[in-house]
C-alpha cells in the first residue's frame, strides 16, 4: 500500500486490538480510544483466541491485529523491567506429548503441523519501528494451553525453546493471521515470573499500566511502516 493512501487510512481500517479477558480492555480502553482502534475480547486461551479472531476477520478487513495481555516471564530480571515486549516469535510450547522432563514436538509425516511463527524479523521495517520506541522490546515467547504452576514446568519450556515471556494466547493468533494475510503485533509486560503460583507476589496493576504506554505506541508503529505486510 502507498504510504499517502495508508496514512490517510481509518485507524479502524489499519488494525483492531485484541485482549485475553475483559479486565485487559477494560483497564486498557482510555489507551485503545486515544489510538482511534477499536478493542475486543478474545478470550484465555488458544482456542477461544482462534475461535473469536477468525470469526472477526471473516467480516473485517484490516492490516493488523493487535494482540495486548499480561504475562509471565521466564526471567527474573524482566520483572523489573519496564517494558514492553513485543512477540519476535510464537511458539505453541505444549502441544505435543510431554514426556517427563520435555515436550517432543509432533513430527507427523506427510503432515504440515503450524506450532512455531516468526513475527517480526530484525531488518524489517516493523522491527525499526519498534527499535524507536524506547518502552519497546523484542523477544521470544511460548503459548501455553497449560500456564506454568512449578518452577521447574517454567524453567523445562523456557530451556527446550529458548523463550523469555509465557502467554495463552499468541500463536494461536498467529496461525489465525498467517491464514488471512494479517500482521500479529504483539504485545506484553510481566506482571509474575512464570511457575510462581503465588498471586501475592504478581504485578497485574503495573503491568497494566505499563501496557497502555505500549498500545499508545501503536498508531506510530502502523505510520512508520507504511502499512507495508
Amino acid at each position: 500500500m502507498a504510504e499517502t493512501k495508508w496514512k490517510r487510512c481509518k485507524p479502524q481500517d489499519k488494525a483492531a486490538i485484541f485482549c485475553p479477558t475483559k479486565m485487559e480492555l477494560g483497564a486498557l480502553s482510555p489507551a485503545i480510544r486515544d489510538t482511534g482502534l477499536r478493542g475486543f475480547v478474545c478470550g484465555v486461551g488458544p482456542v477461544s483466541t482462534a475461535c473469536n479472531i477468525t470469526r472477526f476477520l471473516e467480516n473485517e478487513r484490516v492490516h493488523f491485529i493487535i494482540l495486548a495481555g499480561i504475562a509471565g516471564t521466564y526471567l527474573e530480571k524482566h520483572l523489573l523491567s519496564e517494558k514492553v515486549f513485543v512477540a519476535e516469535s510464537e511458539i505453541l510450547a505444549d502441544f505435543g506429548r510431554c514426556a517427563g522432563d520435555k515436550i517432543e514436538m509432533f513430527d507427523i509425516e506427510g503432515e504440515e503441523i503450524h506450532q512455531s511463527f516468526f513475527l517480526v524479523h530484525q531488518k524489517e521495517d516493523l522491527a525499526k519501528a519498534i527499535a524507536r520506541c524506547q518502552v519497546l522490546r523484542l523477544a521470544p515467547m511460548a503459548t501455553v494451553s497449560c500456564s506454568s504452576g512449578s518452577v521447574d514446568r517454567a524453567n523445562m519450556i523456557a530451556g527446550q525453546f529458548g523463550v523469555e515471556i509465557e502467554n495463552m494466547e499468541g500463536a494461536a493468533a498467529a496461525l489465525v493471521c498467517s491464514q488471512y494475510g494479517v500482521r500479529l503485533l504483539e504485545l506484553r509486560t510481566v506482571s509474575n515470573l512464570a511457575g510462581d503460583p503465588n498471586r501475592s507476589n504478581w504485578n497485574i496493576k503495573g503491568a497494566l499500566e505499563l501496557l497502555m504506554e505500549g498500545v499508545r505506541q501503536v498508531p506510530h508503529i502502523l505510520n512508520f511502516t507504511g502499512g507495508v505486510l
